[in-house]
């Protein structure tokens, strides 16, 4: 009789856990549209554990960078249906203060896009003093050329000269731009409807303290829905650490969107922003 009751408890148990599985409420999903994975990430992630964290926080896929740019693909041949590469134009951090003074910088990274798949090029770290550069704006020019998103971190008049030099070229522009304002953010967006996507990526507390977004941000949000897209920006390993935390985050303040408006700001803006880059099936 005893065996037969908690046989029955058992049981029981079962269901009840089955039914909580089947209430328990999965995260809409979403595309990581800024990250990195430079040399101390490498170090500290290998390729499976950065495809458990993307799972873990319900990320579907990831537009990556890296320092040296081998990693990145390193990355992508792991899991080309989830990783979005981009061609890191610095070989080390170090780089980042100089490369637009690398004359030779345009022809390695014409030579690299045609070795690698590659969906863009970026992040380029520049501000406007130098704006005008030659190395930039050849580098400008060849994303227009090959197709490939340019994503860039820098004052507008960086944005705006780049759009100017290739009208055609599409630029994602990281953390809602050096001076995240959200009338200088609409006055970009109404001069380059087409071509401009900005990133949300480490301006989350910025824009939503406390994790409710503020009336500003939203209605420059409703007012541009197809233009924005969501990023966590792993900058070091310790963002990395923090990755489903952040991701949690960044959900909590799209959460109360309208449907439309919040699956663009997950998901669907940043497909159509890399719809032209297609991934190759993983090596062996």
């Amino acid at each position: 009789m005893m065996r037969r009751i908690r046989f029955l408890v058992a049981a029981l148990g079962g269901l009840a856990a089955s039914a909580v599985c089947a209430d328990a409420v999965v995260p809409p999903p979403m595309i990581d549209a800024h990250a990195h994975y430079s040399a101390p990430d490498a170090a500290a992630f290998t390729p499976a554990a950065v495809l458990a964290k993307l799972d873990a926080a319900g990320v579907r896929r990831m537009v990556v960078t890296s320092s040296p740019p081998q990693l990145t693909q390193r990355l992508y041949q792991h899991a080309p249906g989830r990783i979005i590469p981009l061609l890191g134009v610095y070989a080390s951090d170090l780089h980042k203060g100089n490369w637009v003074h690398d004359a030779g910088l345009p022809e390695r990274v014409a030579a690299q896009l045609d070795a690698g798949a590659w969906a863009g090029i970026g992040e380029l770290h520049l501000f406007a003093r130098d704006a005008r550069q030659p190395v930039f704006e050849q580098l400008v020019r060849l994303a227009a050329a090959r197709k490939r998103v340019l994503m860039i971190h820098g004052d507008a008049e960086v944005v705006e000269r780049a759009l100017t030099l290739a009208p055609g070229v599409r630029v994602l522009w990281a953390h809602l731009g050096t001076l995240p304002q959200p009338g200088l953010l609409a006055a970009m967006l109404q001069r380059h409807p087409a071509s401009l996507w900005i990133d949300t990526s480490v301006r989350d507390e910025r824009i939503a303290p406390d994790g409710v977004l503020l009336p500003a941000w939203r209605t420059l949000f409703e007012q541009y829905p197809d233009r924005f897209v969501v990023a966590v920006d792993t900058f070091s390993v310790n963002r990395w650490q923090q990755y489903e935390t952040v991701v949690a985050q960044i959900r909590g303040w799209v959460d109360p969107l309208p449907q439309p408006l919040k699956d663009n700001l997950l998901h669907d803006n940043a497909t159509r922003l890399f719809d032209s880059f297609q991934p190759t099936p993983a090596r062996p």
